[in-house]
């Protein structure tokens, strides 16, 4: 089976393309390397079976690439928080335009099935948690920019439903929580657990946004993978993609300490403008349609990418 990848240098990206390669699968990767990494594009062309394109998802033309394509699993866009708050106008045109120019690929060659990678952030402050995929999305302030990743995402769902209808093909809405794990960007534009190790590992002078108290749950990237593998083989659905065990920020940072043998001293920053106290997924449904729970804990999750860090930072 042919699948292409968008965003296979980056980091779902990268262990998904991986995961489809050791499973006998012909993998298209593209990536622009706006945020993805020179060296996972290195790691997957030892695999035969894969080739890379390097091509801009908004200003470069991609239509050829998709002949004879049987899956898209469409996982690149700008994300990390401070990008919302520092660059809204390339989160939007990343995100929106590159979801537009790739959904027009996938009708125009008959594409089989579309996998979009949105996001927890489309349901924002939601009234019930855990969190299920029928509660309602919304904005509360289209001028803060933290919702423009958000806003974003819920565009792309929309577009994604709407070009499935008219062109006739299958897709899998996947509102991704808190993924983690190894080769994910360490610097302040990337996500809490790495943006954690590293501080952590490297002595530098450790801060907590807000009281620590905001509870998330996060899931290793082996399952959120294996959740999106099997998500291309369900009929037309929205499904939640994570884990469904809650950590506070606080406990977080102080597992992180404990493993990397390191004293928790941390200084508290004021809280973010619309930043989420709790975020939980109900994955009932993907439990029952993919035949899959989460199987690694976040202990164990956290000893392999505090592991990895330290081995990859040589620490």
């Amino acid at each position: 089976m042919k699948v292409i990848v968008t965003g296979a240098a980056g980091f779902i990206g990268f262990f998904l393309s991986q995961r489809l390669l050791e499973r006998g699968y012909k993998v298209i990767g593209i990536d622009n390397f706006y945020r993805g990494k020179y060296e996972n594009i290195k790691e997957l062309n030892k695999y035969p079976n894969f080739s890379f394109v390097k091509r801009d998802l908004v200003k470069d033309k991609i239509n050829s690439l998709f002949k004879n394509v049987d899956v898209v699993y469409h996982m690149a866009a700008v994300n990390g928080t401070k990008h919302f708050y520092d660059n809204p106008l390339t989160v939007l045109d990343v995100n929106v335009k590159g979801t537009l120019n790739v959904l027009d690929a996938v009708a125009s060659n008959h594409v089989r099935k579309f996998v979009f990678a949105s996001s927890s952030e489309v349901y924002h402050n939601a009234d019930k948690i855990p969190t299920p995929e029928t509660e309602k999305i919304w904005m509360e302030d289209t001028r803060n920019p933290r919702f423009t990743y958000a806003m974003s995402k819920v565009v792309g769902e929309m577009y994604t439903i709407w070009s499935s209808k008219i062109h006739n093909f299958d897709y899998s809405i996947l509102r991704i929580f808190n993924s983690y794990g190894p080769r994910m960007d360490t610097s302040e534009y990337g996500q809490v657990v790495p943006e954690f190790i590293k501080k952590t590992l490297e002595d530098k002078p450790f801060t907590l946004i807000g009281n620590g108290k905001q509870r998330r749950s996060f899931c290793y990237v082996d399952d959120t993978v294996e959740m999106i593998m099997r998500s291309s083989m369900v009929k037309s659905t929205i499904l939640n993609i994570g884990n469904d065990k809650e950590v506070t920020m606080l406990e977080l940072a102080k597992k992180i300490h404990k493993l990397c043998n390191k004293r928790f001293v941390a200084k508290h920053l004021e809280p973010r403008e619309g930043d989420v106290t709790r975020r939980i997924p109900d994955i009932s449904l993907a439990k029952r349609l993919l035949r899959y729970s989460p199987k690694i804990s976040l202990d164990d999750g956290l000893n392999k990418t505090v592991s990895w860090y330290a081995h990859s930072l040589s620490i």
